[in-house]
This record gives structure tokens, C-alpha cells and sequence, in this order.
């Protein structure tokens, strides 16, 4: 994979997190509106985690190239294996953090589950509302929103730094509402901070 391409998925990043940020003219993000849902969260839940999804499998792909993931020929893999190639060559994945430039809301860990569960949280209320919305429509809410596209920060910013050697080269525009000190450093020229499991 090119970096070109690795950085193309940041950029969908970047564009779901503008729909968010719309999103914030409606329902301000505070803990008190966690369980608040509507279609464009729904929306934001179903693209950020099929995009988590295809960088998945790209990322499996790149770390243990025996992995099928990738080919479109085999559509292979799901959250459960995805999380067994990533942890046996990225173990502290689950330790980093993405804060939300909102006062008074905490970090986010939302890839943390995958310590002990097949599938995080967030990713079962993702395929409750894909695959059974008139009964789980409310699970579309803002905190399974936040920690998805906290996820997606991450995995993202592990499927550039996999395929860049040379971390951090070349400088893309920083997230609005979503910060972290390991997932930032090359979008803000940061070198001296790194993903845990680059440190």
C-alpha cells in the first residue's frame, strides 16, 4: 500500500468528522446528550464503521501479509479475527486514548474491549442499528458516534504509520473536534509523541 493511500482514509476521517461537526449545531456534545439519536447520527455510526471495517483489513493485510483480508475475491474476516491478527502484532492498540476538544467529556478508549471481548461496544450497537434498526434504532445515539469515530481516529492513524516508515512525513490538517497525543503528532508536526505501539 502507498502512503498516498493510507492517507486517503484520513481524509474520510476528516470528511465524516465535518458531518459530526454539523451534527454539533443540533445536539451539543455533553455527556448529558450521550443517549440522544437521530439519521444523521445513524448515518455518522453506519459510514465511520464501514470505514473501520475496510481499514481493518487493510491494516491486517499489511502486518501479517498471509492474512485474505484484503483480497476482493475473499471477503474473509470480521471484528473477531481482525482483533486476533492486530493484537499478536499490535498489542497496546487498545491503550490509545483520543480526546474530545469539548470541556467536560473524557477520554475515549474505544478500542479497550478489545483487551477481553471479540467486538468493542460501540462496533455491537453499529450492527444492531445496520441490521435490526426498527428495533435498535435508538442505539444510533452520540456516544457510540464519538466512540466510532474515536476508533476510526486510531485505526487510521495505525494503518498510515504501518505503511509510513518514516512517521509523520507529511502533514495533514488536524481534526476539529478530536485530539490525542499519540494519534496527532503527523498531522501537527509533532515528533516527539508516537503511537504505543511505535514508542
Amino acid at each position: 500500500m502507498l502512503e498516498q493511500e493510507a492517507l486517503n482514509h484520513w481524509r474520510f476521517f476528516i470528511s465524516l468528522e465535518k458531518d459530526l461537526m454539523t451534527v454539533k449545531d443540533y445536539i451539543e456534545i455533553a455527556q448529558d446528550n450521550y443517549n440522544s439519536y437521530s439519521f444523521e447520527l445513524s448515518k455518522i455510526l453506519q459510514l465511520s464503521c464501514a470505514e473501520i471495517d475496510c481499514i481493518c483489513r487493510l491494516l491486517c493485510k499489511e502486518i501479517d501479509p498471509s492474512t485474505d483480508y484484503q483480497d476482493q475475491a475473499v471477503f474473509s474476516g470480521n471484528i473477531a479475527q481482525y482483533r486476533k491478527t492486530v493484537l499478536t502484532n499490535l498489542p497496546k492498540l487498545p491503550e490509545a486514548e483520543v480526546h474530545i476538544t469539548t470541556p467536560g467529556i473524557n477520554a475515549f478508549r474505544p478500542w479497550a474491549d478489545w483487551q477481553s471481548l471479540d467486538s468493542p461496544t460501540w462496533w455491537k450497537s453499529y450492527n444492531n442499528v445496520k441490521h435490526y434498526r426498527h428495533v435498535c434504532f435508538k442505539e444510533a445515539n452520540l456516544k457510540n458516534v464519538l466512540e466510532a469515530m474515536a476508533a476510526l481516529m486510531i485505526i487510521a492513524s495505525y494503518l498510515y504509520r504501518t505503511v509510513v516508515a518514516q512517521p509523520y512525513a507529511n502533514p495533514m490538517p488536524p481534526p476539529k473536534l478530536f485530539t490525542s497525543e499519540y494519534t496527532s503528532p503527523f498531522l501537527l508536526a509533532r515528533a516527539n509523541s508516537e503511537l504505543p505501539d511505535f514508542a
